[in-house]
């Protein structure tokens, strides 16, 4: 006689795979809600996640607003996280993280075949339904490492947003700063070159000997080549602030007190 195979373990465990999945949803913006906290609570600042037009037009119509007064620090972060593109990759390894997350707590499509079998038709069965069983088996596994999965893309996702801010809070104050010395070096050298025009009429006059006249030229051309200098660092500290911003074209005319 026939043994036919049971399928009551079988059952059991689609059961309960199939209330694990039906519990499993995609996040409703939970994919966010780690790095939105940390932005909030940490830095007093707003984060979005663009993925659609809208969204993509009200950040930048967030980030034009912001630029229309001379920059602080803290709408200097707010620009950069509105428009980092680094950042925003990082939001989106979220929804695919989410999206592996509820493909991996759903159990397997059930299906049902018809083709000849050759040799035992038991053997043939079990085959079968043991192919089902591991995959039901593993579900609870699977899901529980695509959740974590997802629970590291969140921390990260939260990581890069204190990162990206710290960063273009470092490069906001040295574009400042480099501006500021800038404009101290070129106040001095102007000085500097009146100094040395005054000590040049002295000279000709007698008043000033040919080695202070020297001395004044040397102090001017030393100003003149750390002004040159100076104005290199400032140039690359604004291009790395507009690196961490993200932005380009009118966008770069943006004013620093």
């Amino acid at each position: 006689m026939m043994r036919t195979p049971s399928i009551k373990p079988a059952v059991s465990v689609l059961a309960g795979a199939l209330m694990l999945g039906a519990c499993s949803t995609f996040s409703p913006d939970g994919e966010m809600s780690v790095a939105a906290n940390v932005a909030d609570q940490a830095l007093h600042k707003h984060v979005v996640a663009i993925s659609t037009q809208d969204d993509a037009s009200s950040a930048r119509a967030r980030v034009q607003h912001l630029l229309k007064r001379p920059l602080t620090a803290d709408t200097a972060v707010q620009i950069a996280l509105l428009s980092n593109r680094g950042l925003q990759a990082a939001y989106n390894e979220l929804w695919i993280a989410d999206s592996v997350r509820l493909q991996q707590s759903l159990p397997p499509n059930p299906s049902f075949s018809i083709s000849r079998i050759s040799g035992s038709v038991e053997t043939e069965i079990d085959r079968q339904i043991v192919g089902n069983i591991l995959a039901l088996a593993t579900l609870p596994v699977r899901t529980e490492i695509a959740a974590d999965r997802f629970r590291q893309a969140q921390l990260f996702a939260a990581l890069e947003t204190l990162r990206v801010a710290a960063k273009t809070r470092r490069a906001y104050y040295r574009a400042v700063a480099a501006r500021q010395q800038v404009d101290l070096l070129a106040q001095a050298s102007s000085a500097a070159e009146a100094a040395t025009q005054l000590a040049k009429r002295l000279g000709e006059t007698g008043a000033m000997n040919k080695l202070d006249q020297a001395r004044e030229q040397v102090f001017y051309a030393d100003l003149t080549t750390q002004l040159a200098s100076a104005h290199q660092r400032a140039t690359s500290a604004r291009e790395e602030l507009i690196r961490s911003f993200g932005l380009w074209g009118t966008d770069l005319a943006f004013t620093l007190p």
